[in-house]
């Protein structure tokens, strides 16, 4: 399964997401690029009739006509100081949106990566999830991930993204005793955090563990990011955490649903489990 299939869900959810939030946002800088060209209209406009008027007049009234052109002398140039002041606020304003739409982007899509998470009910969605974060939003262009096999004490290959790259290290069963090794996944129980050490190996940019709740369930080795990007940036790491703690608990829900029987819900038992 590539990254390709339903690629762009998880964008699409999170651009309509923002579409919604940044409405307002929107109409505040169509006003401030409205107001500014009513003011350049106006500077216009005056300059024109300044100059529309300077010869019809008769000669006895020239005095008055030059204090008239004086006086729109002096409101064309406080409208270029206002209009000037408006294209300053209006750059201002528009470079703080964009910041903004920055960082609200990147919430939204940890909003909806999240809720991806939470809506999956195989591990063939729990996986298409993690390609497609890692793919649109964290732009890492290789990867593979591996799953837990807890019988043979390893860890095996499931999906693999950047395939027919002969650089990259195979995709290859992964041994717990080696992998246990290594810091921060053999020792540590729970999901990878910002401030843990990012674990390499060789052909990898990371190894991402993929922890449920009390185990770790598989792995996400990060081989190649895109062409477009050279390295993590700080707003990955948090997409990075998310996919280390809810794509490990997304794998553990699947394998458990997979393998519950089906019963109805009613109500002894419900209440019995609530009791307990």
């Amino acid at each position: 399964m590539g990254g390709q299939d339903g690629g762009s869900s998880l964008q699409d959810k999170t651009q309509a997401f923002l579409s919604e939030f940044f409405a307002t946002g929107e109409v505040l800088v169509r006003e401030l690029i409205e107001e500014n060209e009513r003011l350049k209209s106006r500077l216009a406009g005056a300059g024109a009739q300044a100059e529309g008027e300077a010869d019809p007049w008769p000669r006895q009234i020239a005095s008055t006509l030059l204090a008239k052109i004086d006086r729109l002398e002096s409101e064309c140039n406080e409208i270029r100081r206002i209009a000037g002041s408006v294209r300053q606020a209006s750059g201002s304003y528009r470079s703080r949106l964009d910041r903004l739409e920055r960082e609200h982007y990147h919430l939204a899509s940890i909003h909806v990566a999240g809720n991806q998470f939470h809506l999956a009910t195989t591990l063939e969605e729990v996986f298409r999830t993690i390609t497609e974060i890692l793919l649109n939003f964290v732009g890492v262009g290789s990867f593979t991930l591996y799953c837990i096999d807890e019988q043979e004490n390893l860890l095996f290959p499931v999906l693999r993204e950047g395939q027919g790259e002969s650089d990259l290290p195979p995709a290859e069963d992964l041994p717990l005793s080696e992998v246990g090794t290594l810091p921060a996944l053999g020792s540590a129980p729970g999901p990878w955090r910002s401030h843990d050490p990012m674990v390499t190996l060789p052909g990898a940019i990371m190894l991402l563990p993929l922890v449920g709740r009390s185990r770790m369930v598989g792995l996400a080795r990060l081989e190649r990011f895109l062409p477009q990007k050279a390295a993590f940036e700080e707003q990955d790491h948090t997409l990075l955490e998310l996919i280390s703690e809810h794509a490990g608990i997304g794998i553990e829900t699947a394998w458990l649903r997979a393998n519950a029987t089906a019963v109805p819900m009613t109500r002894g038992p419900v209440e019995d489990l609530v009791r307990t």
